[in-house]
């Protein structure tokens, strides 16, 4: 039904992108059907805006490739095979119970809005789009809903996929008509990051039906599903690391054999394996958990500590919207335990504010500290907080490691990352 059913915007420049959008999905369409050359979506220069060109060196049977590991600052570029997204369609078809309409609200130069977009063209659906190159607003977000519902039917199933600021924004917009549009959907998909749990207990208590998604672009997106994993994948923890095998697993990274090897393997089964960079574990019922990265150990003081858990015992703090955990330098101990803060607007006060400034709420400090005393130890206590009214982000929602990672630096004491002098 693409690219010709995808919904008109409401005004010339949304129109423009929305034309792109199809443009898109008819080339991404000839791709996975063997009939045109691969894709590769490259993001443009203003925000929301992509450019879409012809990778050189893909191997046969790629559909697209995909940039990823833009919050760490170290760009790959995975091949994504048309069987691989075919397979991801498949599964997510399987678990969800059936195809549905799709309204993409994710940039296209990242996999999850590439998945939504392969999704609508394997599924025969509608695929309806928020204008991108404009800030997310739920407002834009229910009218485009109520648009997708008018054309299709009360009856269909509609679909979506979000990352958890989006969800937060969402289920704290007090219009009634945004609680409406969230309704609408028979399932929305978060993945990108760990939702906040007030932004879960929000969304559950009105009804929504949320699903948890883990995965990434070498799985060509979510494969495991509120801790399940789909059809067809397999999920193992190997010393701690999570691999995830299964027919949606990418060919490897395009020009670069050495990283493919490390990250990619093939069992004697003939099965494809991604060795992630996440820690995790399965249960003896299946139930895939994630602890953190290889990267987001702290060594504070000889402890080892996990930054996402944390973040999650500090998000689970009243009056805390949103927590970033990192390790910096420490002198006496290797590394403190660091923390961008975004408190809940009605408790912000005004001023200025990095590492416990007038923002920085001293009450709300002492009972993170007391929180993360109690569930974790001493040693995972933050030192170093930096206050924010939000946190810097990629353009597809994640939170810009880098960025975030400098302004705890830069809180510490450090020289950021980019503005060291060599000791050479």
């Amino acid at each position: 039904m693409l690219p010709g059913d995808l919904l008109h915007l409401p005004d010339d420049a949304s129109a423009a992108f929305a034309a792109s959008v199809a443009s898109l999905a008819s080339r991404l369409g000839a791709a996975q059907a063997g009939s045109g050359p691969a894709v590769e979506v490259l993001e443009g220069a203003e925000p929301g805006t992509f450019t879409v060109t012809t990778p050189t060196g893909a191997g046969h049977g790629t559909a697209a490739v995909v940039r990823t590991s833009g919050s760490t600052g170290t760009p790959k570029r995975t091949a994504l095979p048309a069987a691989s997204l075919a397979a991801s369609a498949a599964a997510t078809r399987t678990y969800l119970g059936g195809d549905g309409h799709w309204l993409l609200a994710l940039p296209l130069h990242y996999v999850a809005g590439l998945a939504v977009v392969s999704r609508a063209l394997l599924g025969g659906t509608r695929l309806a789009t928020l204008d991108l190159t404009r800030h997310f607003a739920p407002a834009d977000f229910a009218a485009a809903t109520e648009s997708l519902r008018h054309a299709v039917g009360p009856s269909e199933r509609l679909y979506t996929s979000l990352v958890p600021t989006q969800l937060t924004r969402l289920v704290q917009d007090p219009d009634p008509a945004v609680r409406s549009a969230l309704l609408e959907y028979s399932a929305i998909l978060v993945g990108g990051g760990r939702a906040p749990d007030a932004t879960r207990a929000a969304a559950r208590e009105a009804g929504l039906a949320v699903v948890l998604t883990y995965g990434s672009a070498e799985t060509c997106g979510g494969c495991v599903y509120d801790g399940a994993a789909l059809p067809g994948v397999s999920v193992r923890s190997v010393d701690g690391r999570l691999r995830l095998g299964g027919p949606m697993v990418a060919a490897g990274y395009l020009g670069d054999p050495e990283r493919t090897a490390e990250h990619f393997v093939t069992d004697a089964d003939a099965v494809r394996w991604y060795i992630t960079d996440d820690l995790g574990q399965v249960s003896e019922d299946g139930t895939v958990s994630v602890s953190g990265r290889t990267d987001d150990v702290i060594n504070t003081g000889g402890v080892k500590v996990s930054a996402q858990e944390v973040q999650r015992v500090i998000e689970s703090v009243d009056g805390v919207q949103e927590a970033f955990v990192a390790g910096v330098a420490h002198r006496d101990w290797v590394e403190t335990v660091a923390v961008a803060l975004v408190v809940r607007p009605e408790l912000r006060s005004t001023g200025p504010g990095p590492d416990l400034g007038p923002d920085a709420d001293a009450e709300l400090v002492r009972d993170i500290r007391a929180a993360v005393l109690t569930q974790l130890g001493r040693a995972a206590v933050p030192t170093i907080f930096s206050t924010e009214s939000e946190l810097p982000r990629l353009s597809n929602g994640k939170p810009d490691r880098v960025r975030i990672i400098n302004r705890l630096r830069s809180a510490a004491g450090e020289v950021p990352v980019g503005q060291e002098t060599s000791q050479d």
